[in-house]
């Protein structure tokens, strides 16, 4: 015998379910993360050239002044912090509030030829891109032979 696993709601409206699932898993979650994490951890870019490494963050609705970047013993952490504008003061009545507010934070470990001099941070169009250059690679000291 088969059971009906539709229940009242579904049988009036069986998208319902589908568009509020949706609507509650952010967009820009990364695949493999969970709702928690995906919400607090900004997406990131990682790339390499010759001479540096390239970080670009997500970050949008960030002000300039709300982004924290520091670099200590080789871990990149950048700390940005979106203020909720629903500060009480308006007159305005919500009726719905999506946009994600609080802390935002990621911390990267990088290789250990990345300098700790020379780092850029620039902030564009809700994208931190940190550029960090590489250390001179260290020459193979040549050592001269002589005769005894």
């Amino acid at each position: 015998m088969l059971k009906n696993q539709c229940t009242i709601p579904q049988i009036r409206d069986p998208f319902g379910s589908l568009f509020s699932r949706l609507l509650e898993t952010p967009m820009a979650a990364p695949p493999n993360t969970d709702l928690a994490t995906s919400r607090t951890t900004p997406r990131t870019n990682v790339a390499e050239t010759e001479t540096s490494f390239e970080l670009s963050f997500e970050l949008p609705g960030i002000d300039e002044q709300d982004l924290e970047v520091q670099l200590q013993d080789k871990t990149l952490t950048v700390t940005a912090e979106r203020k909720d504008v629903r500060d009480g003061t308006s007159d305005k009545r919500w009726h719905r509030t999506e946009h994600l507010y609080g802390v935002y934070k990621r911390a990267i470990r990088l290789p250990s030829d990345a300098s700790d001099e020379g780092v850029e941070a620039v902030y564009k169009a809700g994208v931190l891109t940190v550029t960090i250059q590489k250390c001179a690679k260290a020459q193979p000291a040549k050592i001269p032979v002589r005769t005894a």
